[in-house]
C-alpha cells in the first residue's frame, strides 16, 4: 500500500491521486470521516476532509481514543457502532 502514495511530483501515482482528491472536493453524498486520537500516518488528514468533501458537511465525525492508524483493528467495535449509525435511515 504504501507504494501507492506518491512522495513527489514527478511519482507515477501522482496524476491518480489529485484525480482522487479533485473528485472527492465534488461528492456531496453523504461522508463519514471517522480516525483515531493517535494515528501517526494520516490522522491529521481528518480537518483537510472535512474541509473538501461537501458530503461531510453538518454530520458528526468521530475522533477514537486510544487507537491507532488501523482503527478498524484497534477499535473495530466501536468504529462499526459510528458506520451503524451513519447509515441507519
Amino acid at each position: 500500500m504504501p507504494l501507492l502514495v506518491p512522495t513527489a511530483p514527478t511519482d507515477p501515482a501522482t496524476e491518480a491521486n489529485r484525480a482522487a482528491w479533485e473528485r472527492l472536493s465534488r461528492w456531496d453524498k453523504p461522508f463519514l470521516v471517522a480516525f483515531s486520537d493517535s494515528d501517526p500516518i494520516t490522522g491529521s488528514m481528518a480537518p483537510g476532509l472535512r474541509k473538501l468533501v461537501p458530503g461531510t458537511r453538518g454530520r458528526q465525525h468521530p475522533v477514537i481514543a486510544d487507537a491507532g492508524h488501523f482503527l478498524q483493528e484497534d477499535a473495530g467495535e466501536e468504529l462499526a457502532r459510528h458506520v451503524v449509525d451513519f447509515v441507519r435511515p
